[in-house]
C-alpha cells in the first residue's frame, strides 16, 4: 500500500478492508500519506469500488468515524469553542483558514456523506422476516 502511495499509483489497486487500518495508523504519524489514502478510500467508498462494492463492507466500515477522528486531530477546536471539533465548523476562523483547517473541514463533510451512505447500506442488509401470510 505504501509503495502505491509513494509512487502515486493508488488508482492501480482496489481497496481492501484492511486499508482502513492502514489509514488509521498513518494518521497517527506525520506526513501526507494519510491525506492521499483518506481521499482514495473516500472516493472508492462513494463509487462503490473494490471492497466497498459489497453493501456489508460499507455497512461495517469504520471510515466515517476515522474521518471524523482525523478532522479532530488535524484541527482541534480552540479554547472556549462551544462544540466539539467534530461538530464545530466555526473553528475554521481560529487559524484564518490554514491548509490543515481545510483538510479538517473536508474530512468532516465527507464523514457526514459517508455516514449517510453507510446508513443506506445498512438498510439494504435488513431483510424483512416473512410472516405467516407471506407468499412463498
Amino acid at each position: 500500500m505504501l509503495d502505491h502511495i509513494d509512487t502515486g499509483r493508488l488508482d492501480d489497486v482496489a481497496p481492501e478492508p484492511a486499508d482502513e487500518d492502514v489509514l488509521d495508523q498513518l494518521t497517527r504519524t506525520t506526513g501526507n500519506a494519510s491525506v492521499y489514502l483518506e481521499a482514495w478510500l473516500t472516493a472508492a467508498y462513494l463509487d462503490g469500488t473494490g471492497c466497498y462494492a459489497d453493501p456489508a463492507v460499507r455497512a461495517a466500515s469504520q471510515l466515517p468515524e476515522l474521518l471524523l477522528g482525523h478532522a479532530a486531530r488535524r484541527h482541534p477546536c480552540p479554547p472556549g469553542c462551544p462544540g466539539t471539533s467534530a461538530q464545530c465548523d466555526g473553528c475554521a476562523q481560529a487559524c484564518d483558514g490554514g491548509a490543515h483547517c481545510r483538510q479538517a473541514l473536508m474530512s468532516r463533510l465527507f464523514a457526514r456523506i459517508l455516514a449517510d451512505r453507510q446508513r443506506k447500506a445498512r438498510r439494504l442488509l435488513v431483510v424483512p422476516v416473512a410472516g405467516p401470510d407471506a407468499r412463498a
